[in-house]
């Protein structure tokens, strides 16, 4: 389950897309990342939403996908509850995206898989993230600080919201703290990926973003 997980995150979108639309490697241009940022700063909103569009349908399959196998007899009584193993499946997923075994293991990020897993996982933890990146990015202007601000918020939210729904409506959440330690995972290696930005941003070489960048498409 986790193997297929990191297979599927192995599937890099933006490498895939890239090369498919426009024939090109997209780790040889721009920030040579194989993310979708690089994507759209490089060659434009289409392959970019091309590349949304599937890493969408990668994070449905990893966490639909393991709900499902979780369904199974052998799973009755199994230690973990489903949230818990989607989890797992999530860092598997972004694990296979940052070194995929079918691109010599450089890929990119992480950040827009994990983010469309947690989005399946724990909506609302999800959406109290969103706002976070949205308010740095838009403070900022820096991609990189609303990723990390994003991933350093999701733990904390995952476990605040379901504490909260515990409480209050009637959820019945189980194993929160472990459910914040594995969505802390994905903070550590969203924080440990952007190294090289965090170097740049001190150095003030980091790119800002802007929505009327124009890439290849336009």
């Amino acid at each position: 389950m986790f193997c297929a997980a990191y297979v599927v995150g192995s599937l890099n979108s933006a490498i895939i897309t890239t090369y498919l639309i426009k024939r090109k490697d997209i780790r040889k241009y721009g920030s040579f990342n194989a993310g979708l940022t690089n994507v759209y700063r490089c060659f434009g909103v289409k392959t970019a939403a091309a590349t949304l569009v599937m890493d969408l349908l990668k994070g449905a399959v990893v966490v639909f996908g393991t709900r499902l196998v979780m369904l199974l007899p052998i799973f009755d009584g199994f230690i973990l509850d489903s949230t818990s193993v989607c989890l797992i499946s999530m860092v598997f997923a972004v694990l296979g995206h940052c070194f995929p075994a079918f691109y010599g293991f450089k890929g990119g990020k992480g950040i827009l898989i994990g983010g469309v897993c947690a989005m399946f996982i724990d909506p609302p933890s999800f959406l109290l993230s969103i706002l976070v990146f949205v308010i740095a990015v838009a403070v900022t202007k820096y991609i990189s600080v609303g990723s990390m601000s994003a991933c350093a918020a999701f733990p904390i939210f995952t476990m605040l919201w379901q504490a909260f729904a515990n409480r209050f409506l009637g959820a019945s959440y189980v194993n929160i703290h472990i459910h914040g330690v594995l969505a802390l995972g994905l903070f550590i290696i969203g924080f440990l990926r952007h190294f090289s930005n965090i170097q740049h941003l001190f150095s003030g070489e980091e790119k800002k973003f802007y929505l009327h960048k124009k890439g290849e498409d336009e």
